[in-house]
């Protein structure tokens, strides 16, 4: 058994039982799986010798234990945001952040509440569309800390500014978007930026990895079968994947299972043909304004997709090979398809989301909120 199978299931052993996960040792869970060397028991030095570091300047200089935190933390350590290789894998790697005291805001902002939790402080983790920022009731009213800016404190207002940077045009956040979010949801959206991060190199078996650890702290989640058939469809797995996306049909409904019958058969139909069943077109980060310029493209090929798809009329074959011709015009644009219709253009932070006929580019959703948690772009 390989190094990263073993980490896998040990993450899976730490799931069960059903109790609200440790996140700073689940973390370190997920860092093995990143690194199956990785030396845990470091990290874990690490982390009390900068809580013990704070507790220290605190006392030396009679500030609140916060600015404390956050002098230690972001001034004589240095912790901030790795802007250069910001969706490298071992980014999701909380060990490799202590080590290098660079890495994502999710993954930064865990080290931060650990350290926090060890010194006292009563602070939680705000997962935003495409950004992560620590709040909670023991920062000064109203003020959250940032990670990935080198510590800095911000508003409401100013999260806001900085999430629409993050998205390029202005963005309003409601209310609910500044909920903390519980140990289990933190850790499965590390998960899912991982995944997705190996996903963008072509290692298909890794990200595979990586979704089953987030299925073990989901588990019964249905649509764990769809991501992990469409990821098997990459590997070529064929007939696995096709079994996991019937069972994923038959577990949900509406338009997105319709959308994944129809690519069901037009996998069948390309294997048939001793065509290669999984997608081989790069996909493309795109800025606001790039996505912008393609969408009149997407909406042209769609709009003739779909009109010939209801001339149709219920053939179900001549459907069927409408739809995939549509998925291969598609994803050739480096775009991805989520459902029938439905076009998501990867932002490096979330997706700008469109679905025919919308006659504009109009909403955004994070990695993990999917089509039902999409937000309005302004």
């Amino acid at each position: 058994m390989n190094g990263r199978r073993s980490a896998v299931e040990r993450f899976q052993a730490f799931t069960t039982g059903g109790e609200e996960p440790d996140l700073f040792e689940g973390a370190l869970a997920i860092a093995a799986v990143v690194d199956p060397t990785e030396d845990l028991s470091g990290a874990r030095q690490r982390i009390e010798e900068l809580a013990e570091k704070v507790r220290r300047a605190r006392q030396a200089g009679g500030m609140p234990m916060h600015e404390a935190l956050r002098q230690v933390l972001f001034v004589e350590e240095g912790f901030c945001g790795d802007r250069d290789d910001y969706d490298d894998p071992v980014n999701s790697s909380v060990a490799h952040v202590l080590e290098t005291r660079r890495g994502m805001p999710i993954t930064l902002s865990i080290a931060v509440l650990e350290i926090a939790r060890r010194t006292g402080l009563d602070l939680t983790g705000i997962g935003l569309p495409g950004h992560f920022v620590v709040g909670g009731p023991d920062l000064p009213n109203g003020l959250y800390l940032d990670p990935f800016d080198g510590g800095e404190l911000r508003d409401a207002a100013g999260v806001q500014e900085r999430v629409g940077s993050i998205f390029g045009t202005t963005i309003e956040l409601p209310e609910e978007a500044f909920l903390p979010d519980s140990p289990r949801s933190i850790l499965l959206r590390v998960l899912s930026n991982l995944r997705r991060s190996w996903e963008k190199r072509g290692k298909f078996e890794e990200a595979l990895a990586a979704l089953e650890c987030a299925e073990a702290l989901v588990p019964g989640d249905v649509s764990a079968l769809r991501e992990k058939g469409l990821l098997l469809l990459r590997l070529g797995k064929v007939q696995e994947a096709v079994g996991l996306l019937e069972a994923y049909v038959a577990k949900t409904g509406g338009e997105d299972a319709e959308g994944i019958t129809k690519l069901i058969a037009v996998v069948r139909d390309r294997a048939g043909g001793s065509a290669s069943p999984s997608p081989s077109e790069d996909k493309k980060i795109f800025t606001l304004d790039e996505a912008r310029e393609a969408l009149p493209k997407v909406r042209e090929i769609t709009a003739e997709a779909v009109a010939s798809y209801e001339s149709a009329d219920g053939a179900e074959e001549q459907q069927q090979e409408i739809v995939g011709r549509w998925v291969r015009r598609i994803t050739s644009l480096g775009l991805e398809v989520k459902g029938l219709w439905l076009v998501d253009f990867d932002s490096g932070a979330g997706y700008y989301c469109w679905k025919y006929p919308e006659p504009a580019l109009e909403y955004f959703h994070g990695y993990e909120e999917g089509f039902a948690g999409r937000l309005p772009l302004q």
